[in-house]
């Protein structure tokens, strides 16, 4: 049916998770790169702190999901398509500048 990639982040930045207009810019191009194509984003704020991020792709759906105040940030991709959603958690990665984090692919 598809590709699951299911990535956790953490030890990232304060601002990097609650700043949602660059967020979603990486989240963007990302999934530009992987040849993919957004139908719809929603987003939502919370106060405090946090951010909620689902795109309507296409090919499928991207979410994530934020904890700031944590430093965390648990992300799904699911394509049943030819993009790569490998692609879009590289691009994440190196915005975050973290090297803790959890990745899991599922072929479905």
């Amino acid at each position: 049916m598809g590709n699951h990639l299911l990535l956790e982040v953490y030890d990232i930045e304060y601002n990097l998770l609650n700043d949602i207009i660059p967020l979603l810019e990486v989240i963007q191009r990302g999934i530009s790169r992987a040849k993919m194509t957004i139908l719809n984003i929603f987003t939502h704020k919370f106060e405090p702190q946090g951010l909620t991020i689902v795109i309507a792709l296409s090919e499928s759906h991207f979410s994530a999901h934020t904890w700031p105040e944590k430093g965390c940030i648990a992300i799904d991709i699911y394509t049943c398509g030819e993009g790569n959603p490998k692609i879009v958690a590289i691009e994440l990665l190196k915005y975050f500048n973290s090297y803790n984090y959890k990745i899991r692919n599922l072929n479905r």
